[in-house]
């Protein structure tokens, strides 16, 4: 098993965290969009769409917007 360095597992912890934390947010959007019958709740469902894909799609297809 290779030893790496503990400053870069934290880092790679932090930059995962983030990235959920993104995914999740764009699900909470996703909520109220749908509870939502105006323009705003589409607005909502767009957003909370995009910060999914952005958020658990890098975490779960290895892709990192953070290092662009």
């Amino acid at each position: 098993m290779q030893s790496r360095d503990p400053g870069s597992m934290v880092n790679d912890w932090i930059g995962a965290s983030w990235l959920l934390g993104i995914g999740g947010a764009g699900v909470i959007l996703i909520v109220l969009g749908l509870k939502r019958d105006d323009i705003i709740g589409w607005i909502f469902l767009a957003a909370g769409i995009a910060l999914a894909v952005l958020g658990f799609g890098a975490q779960f297809f290895g892709w990192n917007p953070l290092s662009l």
